[in-house]
């Protein structure tokens, strides 16, 4: 009998184990992911054309970053996560920007060369 329950107790604290182990690596995958997500936001156009989206994914990555030190893994991955997501949309929001104000330009240029065709 106590070796039948040495044994449930060593799969029961394996099992615990190897659950704190997959939540761990998740969290730390997720914190990768968002620490590329922002650091790639930041070489874009992001910086300059949306850098309150920009900012706010910095400030969750740091967040998470200090979750995971102190051991709150499910609220560091949770804010990694969101790190992410705020880094891909400052991303789109300057591809968006950057694409509106190239359109901006291209029109001005089409009335100047309508323009110039009507004076003549």
């Amino acid at each position: 009998m106590r070796k039948l329950l040495a044994h449930l107790a060593l799969a029961a604290l394996s099992g615990w184990s190897l659950a704190c182990a997959t939540s761990n690596s998740s969290t730390t995958r997720a914190v990768s992911q968002a620490e590329l997500a922002v650091s790639e936001a930041a070489t874009s156009e992001a910086a300059a054309l949306a850098p309150e989206d920009l900012q706010l994914a910095r400030s969750k990555l740091a967040q998470a970053e200090q979750a995971a030190r102190s051991g709150n893994q499910e609220r560091a991955r949770r804010l990694a996560e969101q790190a992410l997501v705020d880094a891909q949309l400052a991303e789109v929001k300057a591809e968006s920007e950057a694409a509106r104000l190239s359109a901006r330009e291209v029109e001005t240029r089409i009335d100047g060369f309508q323009r110039t065709l009507i004076v003549r």
